[in-house]
Parts: structure tokens; sequence; C-alpha cells
């Protein structure tokens, strides 16, 4: 008997030339002929044609694409997605070949003249789920057929496996915006999953129906009488008539059959719903986390609701006001978490949550909770933000654009969702396609620090002069409240009018901080690189502690929005190009992440020395946190 052999990545360097029609590919230099023109592809989408156009004409399934072009390792689906898009690109652009998508399967390479068929390719659906019309006559009860409409939208995207809108987004189209034609235009969704809910006491009447949006017709529709106590059955029908419509699988979870009890399923919604898009304090923590440990206290087999538990637990612990009897609520975190996972092991939610108890500087523990939570909730907005911010922070921003476009497409109304994008595309040095982006965020939130922040960064990396004074004019009333943004435009004003003077200042202000907290903030060095004062920077890079980074119960220095900025091609490019960098990147912890798990930052591949050589070197001297 014969053992199937693991699949071998794809080593370019070992490929042969090969034609597919007109056009000459050569793997070992990523490179395209046509008609004598070149063509640069990047290693990975070379990667990926060269093990579509091996198998031509034969399904590759999306595991062994992963095998052989990421060596196994998990990745974001939209990393796999982006490959294929370019892939695509490639063959429009040339034609003689073409790349189908399998439902459910993986892609083929078709050249001309295999006929692809059509019965097993389909586009694959992207259903907006729209928050249910609120029937009860109580406006008071807009939570209940809010937060009803929301469970159902998670159910949906987990049972199935569909990728669904975020409700950031879907859930913004009421009364007579919800016509198909605008939701299809704002959101590019398939179908759409509307209804209304009318409760009385502890019964409930939802109606639902799901439409086909290129010819705006139902496709199903029913109404459902039931008990508030079997409003988990309830949510499960729905689900799995619209995967029956949408010819897709549904799989409820193992604790989906369970009748709840309506007082804490109520509490569930308020808190979740109360807590959805707001800035909370510690007094308003508090309240959301009594009301859902009443429910857990009510219904102990509760999942969702332990999941909440364990999000607002965690978030307060490392967002919130005070750090007293850290210890303490720590250990209620993991509490809540265990039971949650111990009840449906299936809620990536909860493993994000857990991430975020880790102290930063633990990339390996933090990156295996991300990867777990995304492998559970592959389309949950939270889980790829969060996890575009990881993988920002440990210096792979290519990767973090895929999981931050992936968020983007789900949810693309989401103020998260299109910071992060346009955050990313600075990063990787794009400013000019993220100039659009930053502009839609000012207008969408025209009040939000952060949006105003990243314009004006995003002008400043652009030397657009004209288009800082402008932003940093409209700033100005906040920018006491902001110092991030105060310092980029500082740092604006300092690069478009040097002067020795404001360069003392900046330096003075980072002795400053060292003399106060034993630290400087990593943006801080990164800005007085920027300025030229590269012997200044590093000189208090060794001169600082980051124990920070390895203590959980500590916050971050720079805040907990900064953590990749240092990879920036824009905003930190001369200090990634200073060998030196790479000791700051030892104090981080990272050096150590890097040897250990070979996961490399992209900077590895662009600065001027040997890189890994360095960071294989100082990560052996045991620089880690200390000064």
């Amino acid at each position: 008997m014969s053992v199937e052999q693991p699949a071998s990545p794809i080593d370019l360097a070992q490929e042969e030339t090969f034609v597919l029609d007109k056009i000459e590919v050569r793997p070992p230099t990523c490179e395209l002929v046509v008609a004598g023109r070149s063509e640069k592809l990047e290693p990975r989408v070379m990667q990926v044609l060269v093990t579509l156009a091996r198998r031509r004409g034969k399904v590759v399934s999306r595991d062994e694409l992963i095998a052989r072009c990421w060596g196994g390792r998990i990745v974001s689906e939209d990393a796999l997605n982006r490959c294929i898009s370019a892939v695509r690109r490639v063959a429009e652009a040339y034609g003689g070949f073409q790349v189908n998508t399998v439902t459910r399967v993986g892609y083929r390479l078709d050249t001309h003249g295999q006929a692809a068929d059509a019965a097993e390719l389909r586009a694959e659906p992207l259903l907006a789920v729209l928050a249910f019309d609120n029937l009860s006559g109580d406006p008071e009860m807009a939570y209940f057929s809010d937060g009803l409409s929301e469970e159902i939208l998670h159910t949906v995207s987990r049972g199935a496996r569909l990728k669904v809108v975020g409700r950031s987004s879907s859930f913004q189209f009421r009364g007579s915006d919800k016509a198909v034609a605008r939701v299809v235009a704002s959101l590019g969704a398939t179908h759409v999953l509307d209804g209304s809910v009318r409760r009385s006491g502890a019964t409930v009447r939802v109606s639902a129906s799901l439409i086909e949006c290129e010819r705006a017709t139902a496709v199903w529709s029913q109404t459902f009488d039931r008990h508030l106590a079997d409003v988990f059955a309830l949510q499960d029908e729905i689900a799995a008539a619209v995967a029956k419509a949408l010819d897709v699988v549904f799989t409820p979870p193992d604790s989906a059959a369970q009748s709840i009890d309506p007082a804490a399923y109520d509490l569930f919604l308020k808190a979740n719903q109360l807590g959805t898009g707001n800035v909370l304090d510690g007094a308003a923590y508090d309240q959301l986390i009594g009301f859902v440990e009443e429910a857990t206290a009510i219904a102990p087999r509760f999942a969702r609701a332990w999941g909440l538990l364990t999000h607002l637990r965690a978030s307060k612990l490392r967002y919130g006001t005070g750090l007293v009897d850290y210890a303490d609520q720590r250990a209620r975190v993991i509490e809540a978490a265990d039971t949650a996972l111990r009840l449906d092991p299936g809620l990536g939610g909860v493993y994000h949550a857990l991430a975020t108890l880790e102290a930063f500087g633990r990339f390996s523990a933090r990156e295996v909770l991300y990867n777990k939570a995304l492998v559970a909730w592959p389309h949950d907005t939270g889980v790829l933000v969060a996890a575009a911010f990881f993988v920002s922070e440990v210096g792979r921003v290519r990767d973090a654009l895929d999981l931050a476009r992936r968020s983007l497409e789900v949810d693309p109304m989401n103020f998260a969702t299109g910071f992060a994008f346009a955050s990313y595309l600075d990063f990787d040095g794009r400013h000019v396609e993220s100039k659009g982006l930053w502009d839609t965020l000012l207008r969408e939130w025209p009040a939000s620090d952060l949006a105003a922040r990243g314009a004006i960064a995003n002008a400043v990396q652009a030397a657009d002069w004209d288009r800082f004074d402008r932003l940093a004019a409209e700033a100005l009333p906040r920018l006491a409240q902001a110092r991030l943004t105060r310092s980029w435009v500082r740092l604006g004003q300092a690069l478009r009018n040097p002067q020795p003077a404001v360069f003392e200042q900046a330096l003075g202000r980072a002795r400053d901080q060292l003399a106060n907290t034993g630290t400087v903030a990593i943006d801080r060095l990164a800005s007085l690189c920027e300025l030229g004062l590269l012997d200044e920077a590093f000189g208090l890079v060794e001169r600082a502690s980051f124990s920070y980074m390895f203590d959980p119960a500590l916050p971050w220095a720079s805040g907990p929005l900064s953590g990749g900025f240092i990879f920036s091609r824009g905003g930190a490019g001369r200090m990634m190009c200073d060998p030196r960098f790479v000791r700051l990147c030892a104090r981080l912890g990272l050096c150590d992440y890097w040897v250990e798990t070979s996961r490399w930052p992209d900077c590895a591949d662009h600065v001027p020395y040997d890189f890994r050589g360095e960071a294989r070197k100082v990560a052996a001297e045991g620089l880690v946190g200390r000064a």
C-alpha cells in the first residue's frame, strides 16, 4: 500500500521555463516574456502560476496551493485570493489561458481550447444580512430585532462557511435604503437576506426572505412563530434554508440545539448591541460585563454569552483605564474563555480575545491564537483586522494588506477596515493609492482623530505639502487630545522646513520620555530617524528598556495602533535601512521570533545589508527587552 507524500513546496530556482500560448514563463527570475517585452511577478504569484500550470486542465485544491506556495503555513484566505487574482490579470492581459474556480474545491488553469464545465464553475456568493425591521410596536425593542439579525448573520457565516458582509456595513441599510439596487451598488452582494421581527412577551414571529440580486427575485421566504426558548433552533432553520438555497452545506454548532432562557438571551443581546461600535470607559465595561455575567448565571451553557464575556473582560483588562488586581482579572478572562471553548470549540472570537492578553513581545504565542481565530472565523471583520495588525507588527506588511483587503471586501463601510487597509498601503509605500481612501474616511467620519492622523501621515510621506497644510489646519482644534496626530504634524513641519532648533526640540522630547519612563516610544524613534537623527535615535535605543513588551500588565508605550509603523517604507524607511535597526528589533523580541519561525519580514529582501544574518547574530546575544 502506497503512502501519499505531502505536497512539496515550489522552488522557483529549480523550475524550468515553459510556455502558455504566447507567454514565456521564466520561474527562476519571476519573469513573463511576451513579444520580447518582460514583466515581473511577485514570487508568491509565480509559485501559484507554476502550480496551476503544472496541472493544467486539472483541479488543484486550495490546501495543495497553500502547501506548495506557502509551505503549509496558515495564511489568510485573501493571501491566496490575491495571488489567484494576479494570475487572472495576467490571463486577461495576454490571453492564452484562464483560471476557473471550482466551487468548494479549488482552481483549474485551462488553456484555450479546453472547455470549462459551466455546471461546476460558479461565482462565490456574497450574502448581505440586513437589520430585520422591528414590528413590535416598541422602538426600544430595536435592540432585539438588530440583535437577532446579527445572530442569524453569525450563524449563516459560521455554519455555512459563506462569505457574509459585516454588520457594520449591512446594518446601515434601513427603511427605503433597503432597495436591492442600493445594497448591491454599495456592498457588491450577490444575495440579500432581509425580514422583520415581531415580539410579544416570550413569543416571536420572524419573517425572512432571501433575494437574488442580479434579477431582484426572492428565491426563498418563510414566516416562523416560535417561543424565545427555541431561538437557537430558529436561527439554525433560517441559516439552513439560506444555505440550501445557495447550494452550500450548513453545519450547526454542537451547542445550537439547546433551548435558551429568554431572559438570558435578552441580556446577551442588550450587552452585544450596546458594546458594538461604541467607545467604552470603565463604567460602561462594568455595566455590559454585568449584563453578560447575569446571562451566564441564568443560562450556564450559553456558549456565545461566555464568548462575549471573554471579549469584554479581555478588552477592559487590555484597553481599560485601570490595571488593579491584574492577575485576578486575567484569571477571570481565562475562566470565561475555557468555558466558552468547552461548550463550543469553534468560537473564533475567543481566540482573538485570548491573543490580546498575551504580552506584545510574545509573538509566537499570539500568532498561534490569531491563526486559530482565522481558521474558525475566516470572514469575521474583527478577527481579520486584529490579525492584520499582528502581522504588521512582525514586519509582514504584504500579509497585513491581504488580511485588510479581505476585511474591506466583507465590510466596506466599516471604519476599522478602511483605516487598516489605507494604513498598510502607506506602510507599503503606496501613498497615491491610499490617498483616496483617506479622503473617504475623512468625509464619512469627520470627527475621527484616527482618520485625521492617517490622512496627515499620508500627506507627510508623499511630501504633498499643500494637502498637509490644509489637513493640519483642520486638525488643530483637536490636537491637544491627540498625541500621535500632533506628532505627525510636527514631523511634517520639520521635514518641510528643516531647522536645527526644531530637530533639537524633537530630540529633547525623546530624551525627556526616556528620563521619565525608562523607554522611548518606537514611533518617536522612527520620527527621529526620518529627520536624519539616526545616531541619536539608535543611541536612545541602547539606553532604553523595552520590558513593557514582555509584561502583559503594561500598556504599549506608543499606544495600541502603532505596532507595525517601524516597518513602513514611507514613515520609517531610513530606520530600516540602517543595520542598527536590527538591534532594536532584537530588543523588542522580533529577532527571536524570526529566527525560530523563519517567517521573515518584508524588509529582509529590500534593505541594503544582510538582514537575516544580522538578525541571527543579534538574537544570539540575548538582547531581548533589556537596556
